[in-house]
């Protein structure tokens, strides 16, 4: 590979079926932050990406038979400019023959460090600083608060929501999060059964439920066997801009007759991890701080992080009511956490526990496909009552 290389042309050739009827694939959405790009197409994707360095860095996306159409705004003719936010200067898009064409042009010194394909979402990873020159408009623009801003642990503020991002969504986004995986097996059954193989044919299939149900935009934040970092899982959760993150675990213990599913939220003693995690994540609120001062902007993050625990709560309790419909659930099934994946401040997120791989019993339960099935069905039921809770 080329090292040091600060533009890159990446092209990414979208198939459907090798056949003479191939169906006509829709782009739905496109989304993206400092990091990541996120394209969701109406079926699973298919796609060959070549890197090739270049004058001009972009991202050419070409659809050969389809079309696009996000937030209900077609592109079948004629040319079209969306504006761009972060690593992202512009995209341009074109109709051409039965299909189109989309280039993502992006600022200089980006470069795709990895892209993978889950069903009919294709996510690339970047890296690089930006170095955009100062809008025109800025001077315009009333003056930042001179110095740094911090809480009261010395912790800086959340950067603010940029304005003009590309992130148009439907649908809720639910991101499923498959424990462990690669070089971390998570815990290891009696019988030698890897969690991290339990955890990834259940989100498989917790994604087809929700998908079939044609409600919902699902991403998983891993699709293969591969490690993924704590702060990676949570970096596709937000980028993908996710309405309920669950992360999908099987538990083990020192006594082999401790049985049963649990469900896991943020504990309260755990809420000040998130605030010292927000700005080396480069995490971004959807609270206007600026303009506040440093004791109304404290609680103006302690409210909206409030909210998103009282969201997970909830969810946590119809969950815990439909699990224990089809499997055995552990005393006291609604357990408080601070693991990382449950730190981000504006995402609901639980952490689910199928059952003890340390126990014969649920071992064995684990390992088969209809048990993990009935299971995920309760899990798919919550979800749907969840948001029509909330409609």
């Amino acid at each position: 590979m080329l090292r040091n290389v600060v533009t890159l042309l990446l092209t990414l050739l979208i198939w459907g079926a090798f056949t003479l009827c191939a169906s006509a694939q829709t782009l739905t959405d496109i989304s993206y932050d400092k990091q990541t790009v996120i394209l969701e197409f109406s079926s699973d994707a298919n796609s060959q990406i070549f890197a090739i360095g270049d004058d001009k860095p972009r991202i050419v996306i070409d659809v050969p038979h389809g079309d696009m159409n996000i937030g209900g705004k077609t592109f079948k003719t004629g040319a079209h400019v969306l504006e761009g936010q972060g690593a992202v200067k512009r995209i341009r898009i074109a109709a051409r023959d039965k299909g189109f064409r989309a280039v993502m042009d992006l600022n200089a010194g980006i470069t795709m460090t990895e892209k993978s394909v889950s069903g009919s979402n294709v996510m690339i990873s970047l890296s690089g600083s930006v170095n955009a020159k100062t809008p025109k408009s800025a001077a315009a623009r009333p003056e930042p608060v001179s110095g740094p801003r911090y809480f009261d642990d010395r912790v800086p503020y959340p950067r603010l929501a940029p304005r003009g991002i590309v992130k148009v969504f439907r649908k809720p986004v639910i991101v499923i999060d498959p424990g462990h995986g690669g070089r971390d097996p998570g815990a290891i059954g009696i019988k030698g059964t890897y969690e991290k193989l339990i955890t990834s044919a259940s989100a498989k299939e917790l994604q087809r439920q929700l998908l079939a149900t044609g409600r919902y935009k699902v991403i998983l934040t891993r699709s293969k066997d591969k490690y993924v970092e704590h702060e990676e899982r949570l970096r596709i959760a937000r980028a993908g801009g996710a309405d309920l993150f669950i992360s999908i675990h099987a538990d083990s213990a020192g006594n082999k007759s401790a049985r049963g599913a649990s469900v896991y939220t943020l504990a309260d003693r755990a809420k000040n991890r998130s605030k010292r995690i927000v700005n080396s994540q480069n995490w971004i609120m959807d609270v206007d701080l600026t303009a506040q001062s440093d004791p109304v902007g404290d609680i103006l993050v302690d409210l909206a992080q409030r909210s998103t625990s009282t969201q997970s709560e909830a969810f946590a309790d119809i969950l815990i009511n439909e699990l224990g419909g089809s499997t055995q659930l552990v005393g006291n099934s609604h357990r408080r956490a601070g693991y990382y994946v449950l730190l981000a401040p504006d995402v609901p997120a639980v952490l689910l526990e199928m059952g003890f791989l340390s126990n014969a019993k649920d071992e064995k339960l684990l390992k088969s496909a209809n048990h993990r099935k009935k299971v995920l069905k309760s899990v798919t039921r919550s979800i749907n009552k969840y948001f029509d809770n909330k409609s």
